[in-house]
């Protein structure tokens, strides 16, 4: 039944799937059955990588190396999270790749040289941490990740730059705890001691269980995640980022507490995950005439801001400059003209929520305090007093980059 499944992925991945042979269908043995799922789950990946479907072609990649390890489609797995901004978590994958896959074919000769450049780019992005632990047969974690399955004294790993925690256990030994800060390009070496226990207690003899067979230890775990999780899963790249984003806006209190509609366009940049600054430009024109009069108004200016996120959430302060003009038609007034500067400053709060890894949908709410109020006189008679608050609210869409 399985053998069935897996020609049915086969041949819906692409049509050049159906030219590959496979193992025969009949072939009911354990190993046959293996390799007809991983090679459905690496043609897959291929398949959708050539589609433009990064995600979905890792997660193929991936399932194809928990089935069996192979070079090539490490090294493949290894292209895809370069591409796909995850360069960091590519540099074991196609290091294994560039040392034990085939080259004999100008094909392959021309593979591999794609591993070497999508290697040199996650090269930059950190640094070959070579550890080294003071007793053999101690389990280390790095950030929480198991890098020594097999115990040994000595590893290398490689990890993005920055702050990185290494921890050590072993029986009869305090938990050795080491800090170090990895510099993107530059190669550095780290020792983690183990200190024995002072306390009185039988010598702790660690006879170590027969090693498992690992060929390919960070592959089939992959750095960073585990083979259930998406190689994508973090939505929140690291790092400096800018945003653009637009949408419609509805502003009460351009001479009139009646709804102004318009226009919202902005953009900014995210320092990091807690912080952004931003800038925007809309405009908005009163929906009705001020008093049900033939008098137009309307609001154009630009905001600033700086904003705190938590979550979907964040708050801002914001600073306004802009104009606000009122028009009077000439149905029964003689024409006029009269516009206004309105700087003021505020608040906002919103919400912002990530449909895709760039885009994102967002809705916020303001109110501005003006420098000063309008009112609007015709005659004797006052058509419109209005105070110096405007508020607003707006949904919109952005993009990330």
């Amino acid at each position: 039944m399985r053998a069935i499944v897996c020609c049915s992925i086969l041949l819906l991945a692409s049509p050049a799937a159906r030219a590959q042979s496979l193992p025969s269908a009949t072939d009911e043995s354990p190993e046959a059955d293996r390799d007809l799922e991983f090679q459905a789950f690496a043609q897959l990946g291929d398949h959708e990588r050539v589609a433009g479907r990064l995600r979905e072609a890792a997660r193929a990649y991936r399932q194809a190396l928990n089935v069996r390890s192979d070079p090539l489609v490490a090294g493949r797995l290894g292209l895809v999270l370069v591409e796909g901004g995850r360069p960091e978590d590519a540099t074991e994958l196609l290091l294994y790749a560039l040392h034990q896959a085939p080259a004999t074919t100008p094909a392959e000769r021309a593979e591999r040289r794609r591993f070497f450049e999508a290697h040199e780019v996650a090269r930059a992005h950190g640094s070959w941490v070579e550890v080294i632990v003071s007793h053999a047969g101690a389990r280390v974690t790095v950030d929480g990740v198991d890098r020594n399955a097999v115990g040994r004294s000595a590893f290398w790993t490689f990890v993005a730059g920055g702050e990185h925690e290494i921890r050590a256990t072993l029986d009869g030994f305090e938990e050795a705890v080491v800090t170090f800060t990895a510099v993107k390009g530059k190669d550095m070496k780290v020792s983690v001691p183990l200190t024995a226990r002072t306390v009185e207690e039988a010598p702790a003899i660690h006879v170590p269980e027969k090693a498992p067979i690992v060929t390919l230890p960070v592959v089939v775990s992959g750095p960073g995640f585990t083979k259930q999780e998406d190689p994508f899963a973090e939505a929140d790249k690291k790092g400096m980022r800018g945003y653009v984003e637009a949408g419609p806006v509805v502003v009460f209190g351009v001479a009139s507490w009646s709804p102004a509609v318009g226009l919202a366009v902005g953009g900014g940049i995210r320092p990091n995950e807690h912080v952004s600054l931003g800038i925007e430009a809309r405009a908005a024109w009163l929906t009705t005439g001020v008093a049900d009069r033939p008098i137009n108004a309307m609001t154009a200016g630009a905001i600033a801001s700086v904003c705190g996120h938590y979550k979907w959430f964040y708050g801002c302060g914001i600073g306004h400059l802009g104009v606000l003009n009122v028009d009077i038609t000439s149905q029964g007034y003689t024409p006029a003209s009269f516009s206004f500067v309105k700087p003021g400053v505020g608040g906002r709060v919103g919400a912002r929520v990530r449909l895709t890894q760039s885009f994102t949908v967002q809705a916020a709410a303001d109110i501005l305090g003006l420098s000063s109020g309008v009112m609007v006189v015709v005659g004797p008679t006052i058509l419109s007093e209005q105070p110096a608050v405007m508020v607003g609210a707006q949904i919109g869409g952005g993009w990330e980059f």
